[in-house]
């Protein structure tokens, strides 16, 4: 989604988790995105030139909708203990 989706004032978001560096942010937005959560990452400029963060810099902020942050946060938990399950 690109920012300009997000433009009318009338639309209010959320944060619903930070992630490390760019590549991280791109992988949370694909897994809401398949879900058809909208979401809109925001951070640190040098999260694009360096591609990791140092003391919070290249932190990257996920936006959603407010009515659809606990969907958004019930995707990364669920996600989170799949991928830590051992079998």
């Amino acid at each position: 989604m690109t920012r300009s989706t997000f433009d009318n004032s009338q639309i209010e978001l959320v944060e619903v988790c930070q992630a490390s560096g760019e590549t991280n942010a791109q992988i949370i937005r694909s897994l809401f995105e398949s879900y058809g959560i909208e979401s809109l990452i925001e951070g640190e400029s040098l999260r694009l030139t360096h591609g990791f963060t140092i003391n919070n810099l290249g932190l990257v902020r996920i936006l959603v909708r407010v009515e659809d942050a606990e969907r958004a946060r019930e995707l990364l938990t669920e996600e989170v203990q799949e991928d830590w399950v051992e079998e």
